[in-house]
């Protein structure tokens, strides 16, 4: 059955094969994967070469599975290398990327070396477009690229405002919280009615925890998601209360990795872990927010098992950059999605968490999310606009470089 496009998708479609440089924005639901399915149709009928790229593994593996066509990250995009600890790559300036298009997905999590580094190994003959939500959290690393790129207003783009996808309330909720209104939760969890944002109201921060363990222990295998891999729980800080990533890696390890505690490492064999620096070892490449699982323990070390792509890597038990990956914090899930998403809300986090944070955190829950605490805390977040704005210059360098963005010079 044809599907027949809205006319801003339509517009979409004009614009990238018409601009040099374009930006394609939607939040969840709106239609951005079938945009960009048609965009590859009509750039395939021109006899176009195509390169697809994100930011990372899991979020190249959801545009390649999305769109059916081969993405990859965008350091394997730019052959990256490393050299005394940092990536350098081999495609730039002199030895650009040949390709006439490319389409660059979850640009809100591009930093600005990262994209300068993309930009560096364009030709003036080669189309991109940027692909992304615009009320996301901005990268991890420095910059706010998509925000700048928006607000310079010299680059072509499309917003994708008419909701598509029948995700139920979790779209609804995201379409209200990005414009700056409260949501009501669903009653019950009924994935078949659209029910699948549930709230439950607890003030204390143990108890939070406790019913935080139950659900993913037990509440969740009994409608038949894996606690570990289909599960994801995303938390406003690392460390220093019960609610952080910290204190409920440690609750959830226990409940659900019954292997024993081993000598000179927090990890067991069966943990999964998260990487957070860029590494290579061994001839292998991990980029930070890699996630993996602990595959053997021994004398020599960890064994790990990364995923998007697949590869094993040997890592010091004493000396690494792994961290528990049961709970981590929102913006290290920034470009991935799980089945079911687990959030704590309180009032202690209210200086972390804005409205940026809780429409990222709860828009990454492909099927149910649920947040355990206080909803008063989403409530505040949600007005919370412009806590942590960052300060950048981009905007008005590209406002003074026009003619350069726009494709008589890279």
């Amino acid at each position: 059955m044809d599907i027949i496009l809205t006319d801003e998708q339509q517009s979409a479609i004009k614009m990238t094969m018409d601009n040099p440089v374009s930006i394609l924005t939607g939040g969840p639901g709106s239609g951005k994967t079938m945009t960009c399915k048609k965009i590859i149709q009509a750039a395939q009928n021109n006899k176009y070469s195509i390169n697809l790229c994100a930011p990372s593994g899991k979020a190249a593996r959801r545009m390649s599975e999305a769109t059916g066509w081969n993405a990859s990250t965008i350091h394997k995009l730019l052959e990256a290398q490393m050299n005394n600890g940092e990536f350098i790559f081999a495609c730039g300036r002199t030895n650009p990327l040949k390709s006439d298009l490319i389409i660059c997905d979850e640009t809100s999590m591009v930093s600005s070396d990262l994209m300068a580094s993309l930009l560096n190994a364009v030709e003036n003959r080669t189309k991109i477009l940027f692909v992304g939500d615009q009320d996301q959290l901005p990268s991890i690393s420095a910059g706010a690229v998509l925000r700048d790129f928006l607000a310079s207003k010299i680059i072509p783009h499309v917003n994708l405002s008419k909701i598509h996808r029948n995700s139920g309330d979790i779209v609804k909720a995201c379409h209200k919280i990005k414009h700056g209104s409260s949501y009501t939760p669903s009653a019950t969890l009924d994935l078949k009615t659209g029910l699948n944002l549930r709230h439950i109201e607890i003030s204390s921060p143990a108890k939070i925890v406790k019913v935080i363990e139950d659900i993913i222990v037990n509440r969740m295998p009994e409608r038949g998601y894996d606690p570990i891999w289909d599960v994801q729980v995303l938390c406003p800080t690392n460390k220093k209360t019960a609610m952080s990533c910290k204190g409920i890696n440690e609750i959830l390890q226990n409940s659900l990795n019954k292997n024993g505690p081993q000598e000179k490492t927090i990890f067991r064999a069966g943990d999964k872990v998260i990487q957070t620096k860029n590494k290579e070892i061994d001839g292998e490449y991990i980029v930070n927010g890699d996630i993996g699982q602990v595959v053997n323990i021994d004398k020599k070390g960890l064994k790990v098992k990364f995923f998007d792509p697949d590869r094993i890597v040997n890592i010091s038990k004493t000396v690494n950059n792994l961290l528990m990956a049961y709970a981590i914090t929102g913006h290290r899930f920034q470009g991935s999605e799980a089945p079911v998403i687990i959030i704590p809300v309180h009032k202690s986090f209210s200086f972390l968490v804005n409205r940026p944070w809780i429409y990222t955190a709860i828009s990454r829950a492909q099927k149910i999310c649920i947040t355990i605490g206080q909803f008063s805390a989403i409530e505040k977040a949600i007005r919370k606009e412009d806590a942590n704005v960052r300060v950048t210059r981009l905007q008005n360098l590209l406002e003074s470089s026009t003619k350069i963005l726009l494709g008589q010079s890279w």
